[in-house]
């Protein structure tokens, strides 16, 4: 009969892998050239970043926030919707004007 006999790593071994691959940090020179040969092709997005670590402890890392300009192309259809909230149903077509009143026909039919 064959033996079950299980795979066990020890905790040093497991902890020399975690660290050589970069999954915690490396504690010797020897995980860290192991490392950094895993890596050697690794494109990293973020060189002139800094990262600033006690911010991160501390809780004191505050978050900024990005703001995207539209497109041109969506800044006219927003255009051409602020025209017709303006000037209401001149210059627009039957089928945006029949849609208009079935959603607000909807509406009022919800209430009821």
């Amino acid at each position: 009969m064959a033996d079950n006999k299980k795979h066990i790593f020890d905790l040093e071994t497991l902890d020399h892998y975690l660290s050589s691959t970069g999954f915690i940090c490396p504690r010797n020179e020897r995980q860290l050239d192991l490392f950094e040969k895993l890596y050697e092709d690794f494109d990293f997005k973020l060189k002139d970043s800094r990262i600033d670590v006690t911010a991160i402890i501390s809780n004191q890392l505050t978050k900024k926030s990005v703001i995207r300009l539209l497109q041109d192309d969506n800044t006219n259809e927003i255009n051409e919707l602020k025209m017709a909230a303006r000037k209401g149903s001149q210059g627009l077509s039957q089928d945006i004007i029949d849609k208009m009143y079935g959603k607000h026909r909807k509406k009022s039919d919800d209430k009821e």
